[in-house]
């Protein structure tokens, strides 16, 4: 754990993730493989971020900013919906300058454990999906995708069919 002044995340490796399922999908899943856990920023992280699903026993936050699905667990950020390795990069700078910023304010902000306390079955989340089939998030089907989408919400923005007002529903 890092002392008073020091940042949270010290250092992590970058990984692009295809879906399992269909290789060669346009768009890519970012993971930030950290060298040291933020289970304790979740609160706060859920504090400051307008929108943040946290799910405290389950030990992830849920967020989407700017066009993007975040998935924050204990030793792990995934970003959803990137195009290449370097903007790769840029979001993981900057969700990494964010947490650490987050960490450095601890103090002055009111942590919150309020949030979901349970993930929905992969039938409720097929049931909000708009159900095209039409592969554009790189799953063969939407109930492939509610599936993975269970396993890694971040992917959310993946679907290009999801208005961002449903986003909010999910």
């Amino acid at each position: 754990m890092a002392t008073n002044g020091e940042p949270l995340i010290r250092g992590y490796t970058l990984e692009l993730v295809t879906p399992g399922c269909f290789p060669g999908a346009p768009m890519w899943r970012a993971e930030l493989h950290l060298e040291n856990e933020i289970r304790e920023l979740l609160p706060y992280l859920n504090a400051v971020l307008d929108g943040a699903e946290y799910h405290h026993e389950g030990g992830i936050l849920i967020w989407r900013g700017e066009d993007k699905g975040y998935a924050f667990r204990p030793s792990e950020i995934a970003v959803a919906l990137v195009v290449d390795r370097a903007e790769a990069e840029a979001l993981a700078t900057q969700v990494v300058d964010m947490v650490n910023d987050v960490w450095s304010r601890r103090h002055e902000i009111e942590p919150s454990y309020e949030g979901k306390q349970r993930l929905l079955n992969v039938m409720d989340i097929y049931k909000l999906l708009p159900r095209t089939n039409c592969k554009e998030c790189g799953y063969p089907t939407c109930m492939a995708f509610a599936n993975a989408l269970r396993a890694d919400p971040s992917l959310l923005a993946t679907c290009p069919y999801l208005p961002a007002d449903e986003y909010a529903k999910l």
